[in-house]
């Protein structure tokens, strides 16, 4: 196997005859130099054809780029060893998305997938020395019109011509993104020049799964030039494990199945280990090794519990035999951009995930299917993954050339990530169904356009590639109206979105919720980037222009009222706003963990970020947490104690995600601002492994009178002498708490290279601490806290300041 990487520096220009190049960027239809992979937005960016389309308004200045044909071309050597090859393909992993491939003056293929990978046999094409590729992308919006005008508008939300085209849904814009539809090619383009045999794909399916023992079949596709037998090797291994097998084959495939005792199993994270095996499987001919694939497998069994209970039909994820609770965030592509996402970007935003104590991040429908390295990290961070199938909210087409073309991508989609232990649940699409019964309310989900992919397509094809876990139809879905809260899996929209405010989120009692959120500013040093000072008003044209959503701002400013002072103020704004989706965040996680596992899971909208936005995240573009973060990181706790308001009173809750028991004691105090107790109660509690229950009825210890201005509750869990937990209540709206002004005292002591530890005490309360490191960025362990008056807090973080430098930058805020 021999590989001539065609990824790198090309060339492009557009080649339309139309006018619709602006006179000022006449000169694009001359050749200027292109990156590969890329887009050619990111290419005309760095030849300074077009403006970053994040500043300001500019995303405005660039909307002609999507209607012009652009040709690619790059000239490249091909040597003797490569020609005397059986075989030499062309393999481009991804393509940007109507698109017209050339070698040598001729035609080799056409394509107009984006999601997938194209292998095309092109030695044909090929000559000794130099040659040449050109790859001409037609603009995807004309193309996606024109079949539109020819089958007929569907029921779609945003640009309705959009489903036509097997391209990221979100690029022809969304209601957190902007308007930016790319061409290019994406992924990696190379030759692949083999003889007699390829190894097309390894499979390795854990046909069943104990504590004691696994038994794995292991299924090997080959790509053959010739009928001549050949020898595989087949090496598997993992942590005290390693079984060898070698044996001939004639045909196109093998499988074998080996038995690996006390296996280690994968665990989603807080629940076990992520250990991985790897599968090794060499080929040879006549002795000569012709090709070698090595995969990584997880050991674990998954299955999706749906059983008749007093509120309907359960919908509960089980592992191993266990029951989790599943905690998470829906992830976007990290940029409209999505080859210059780096690794590092993805590490950092799954390692955020994982820290902050969730075990599943849900791929959405409306993006594409990540790269290699985005489910790697899953795998050995311990995140499971939600997996959609990349269609999104509206009905699709059921011509047949669609239908075909969507079955050879799932064919592919499911090869390409069916070894990957972290993805738990194939989904068919995001809110098709939902959408199409809203709107027709007499209608059931099989008389939608596109029900043939999602009820027949898509399942059959998980059925046959995979079958190792469960698929599910649609997000949300369920037996009678798609997004019932009795059965299945659930959206709520109805707060923020239909203007409702997160105390509705408590008399949801949904079984499976994997959307909900409230948006919030990105981070001031975020938003500055993309504005100038004289945008910097919550009401500018600009920031206004950065929120997506129809009256985005409106709301913004709607729910901000209901629970703060209205300020103009930008960084009070921003401060605010956050803490708005914060405290929001934080009450529905806890109802829905309250009710474990009536309701089993609970997936809020959304992690990231693609741009500099007002959005639903709570880490923005720029790789930096909001307040809601770390209000999530403390709800999504294994270990949690929450307060729930009743007619009777307020309770405090408990629920422990571990598979052991927690013994511990709980105090509930009723303080003053000044950290005066007026009230306290002890109690020694015990929390079931897995399990959600009542601990303490608050209601019993408070005084009859006392200004719930000036006072509020504290829950504390101690366990073995430590606070595994603790939480508080204040009994009215920030805006209506007569906070006092304080003076934090911060004191910081250098602990290693770069690693510090910041001790922090108030006299009095000091509500929802903000600290920031001015121009430098820094992620502390937990931040947005409230500090109890005359009680230590440590926090720790990383930088590469000098201890004077962080003492003259440290900045704290509070109410």
């Amino acid at each position: 196997m021999k590989r001539v990487d065609l990824s790198g520096a090309w060339a492009f220009k557009a080649v339309s005859k139309t006018k619709t190049i602006p006179p000022e960027h006449a000169n694009v239809k001359e050749w200027m130099p292109a990156l590969v992979p890329g887009t050619v937005h990111t290419d005309l960016m760095a030849v300074r054809q077009i403006p970053d389309p994040f500043f300001r308004m500019n995303e405005r200045e660039v909307q002609w780029v999507e209607s012009q044909r652009w040709l690619y071309r790059r000239v490249f050597e091909v040597e003797n060893d490569v020609l005397e090859a059986d075989a030499v393909h062309l393999v481009a992993e991804g393509l940007d998305t109507y698109a017209r491939i050339s070698i040598n003056g001729k035609i080799v293929a056409r394509t107009q997938d984006m999601f997938v990978e194209h292998r095309i046999d092109v030695k044909r094409f090929l000559k000794r020395g130099m040659n040449v590729i050109e790859i001409g992308f037609d603009p995807p919006v004309a193309r996606s019109k024109q079949l539109e005008k020819k089958h007929g508008a569907l029921n779609v939300a945003l640009e309705p011509h959009r489903v036509y085209v097997r391209k990221a849904q979100y690029s022809f814009g969304w209601d957190w993104g902007p308007k930016l539809t790319t061409s290019g090619i994406w992924r990696n383009i190379y030759l692949e020049a083999f003889s007699d045999t390829r190894i097309a794909s390894v499979f390795a399916r854990a046909k069943s799964c104990t504590s004691r023992n696994a038994t794995v079949k292991v299924d090997i596709t080959l790509e053959r030039c010739s009928r001549s037998p050949i020898q595989l090797r087949v090496n598997i291994v993992g942590e005290g494990f390693e079984h060898r097998r070698s044996f001939k084959v004639r045909g196109s495939g093998a499988s074998m199945t080996v038995r690996i005792p006390n296996p280690h199993l994968w665990w989603p994270n807080g629940y076990g280990d992520h250990p991985l095996y790897q599968v090794v499987v060499t080929a040879y001919a006549d002795g000569t090794q012709m090709d070698m694939k090595s995969v990584s497998f997880g050991l674990r069994s998954v299955r999706l519990v749906q059983e008749k209970d007093r509120e309907g039909r359960s919908f509960v994820l089980e592992v191993n035999g266990v029951k989790v609770f599943c905690k998470g965030a829906n992830w976007v592509p990290s940029d409209n951009f999505i080859p210059r996402i780096s690794n590092q970007t993805y590490e950092r935003l799954l390692t955020l995930a994982r820290d902050a104590h969730m075990n599943m991040v849900r791929v959405w429908g409306g993006g594409v299917y990540e790269q290699d390295v985005f489910y790697e990290l899953c795998d050995r961070l311990g995140l499971m993954v939600w997996q959609d199938f990349m269609f999104a909210c509206g009905e699709y087409p059921e011509e047949r050339w669609f239908l075909r073309e969507v079955k050879e991508e799932a064919v592919k989609v499911v090869t390409r990530l069916r070894n990957h232990p972290s993805i738990v649940l194939w989904c068919g699409n995001n809110e098709c169904e939902w959408l199409f019964c809203m709107e027709h309310p007499d209608k059931t989900p099989d008389d939608m356009s596109g029900a043939q992919v999602f009820h027949a397509i898509l399942p059959a094809v998980c059925q046959k590639l995979d079958g190792t876990r469960p698929f599910w139809r649609s997000s949300p879905f369920g037996r009678g109206f798609p997004n019932s809260e009795s059965n299945g899996n659930h959206h709520q929209w109805m707060v923020w979105s239909a203007w409702k405010d997160c105390a509705e989120y408590e008399n949801d009692r949904a079984r499976f919720v994997t959307e909900f959120g409230f948006q919030a500013p990105a981070n001031r040093g975020t938003m500055e980037e993309a504005t100038n000072p004289e945008d910097r008003h919550p009401q500018s044209e600009v920031m206004e222009h950065h929120n997506k959503q129809g009256e985005g701002t409106e709301r913004l400013v709607r729910f901000q009222v209901g629970h703060f002072r209205i300020t103009s103020d930008f960084d009070q704004f921003i401060y605010q706003g956050q803490l708005v989706q914060a405290e929001a965040l934080k009450r529905g996680i806890e109802h829905w963990r309250r009710r474990k596992f009536s309701t089993a899971g609970s997936l809020f909208w959304q992690l990231n970020d693609c741009w500099p936005v007002s959005s639903w995240s709570v880490v923005d573009s720029a790789l930096t947490p909001k307040a809601g973060y770390y209000f999530a990181k403390r709800s999504f706790a294994p270990v949690l104690v929450s307060f729930k308001r009743t007619r009777a009173g307020i309770e405090v809750w408990g629920v422990n995600d571990r598979l052991q028991d927690v013994r511990g004691v709980l105090t509930t105090r009723l303080l003053t601002f000044g950290g005066e107790e007026l009230h306290k109660k002890e109690t020694a509690v015990m929390l079931k492994r897995n399990s959600s229950r009542l601990l303490q009825d608050a209601v019993r210890v408070m005084p009859e009178s006392f200004d719930p201005c000036t006072c509020y509750l504290v829950a504390r869990l101690v366990v073995g002498g430590d606070v595994a937990s603790e939480n508080r209540y204040f009994f009215t709206e920030p805006k209506h708490l007569r906070l006092p002004r304080v003076a934090i005292q911060p004191k910081l002591l250098q602990t290693g290279l770069r690693e510090y530890r910041l001790h922090l005490m108030s006299a009095q309360v000091a509500r929802s601490v903000r600290l920031e490191v001015e121009g430098s960025e820094c992620f502390f362990s937990d931040n947005y806290f409230d500090l109890d008056a005359g009680e230590p807090k440590e926090v720790t973080f990383q930088s590469s300041l000098t201890e004077r430098e962080l003492h003259i930058r440290l900045r704290i805020k509070t109410l």
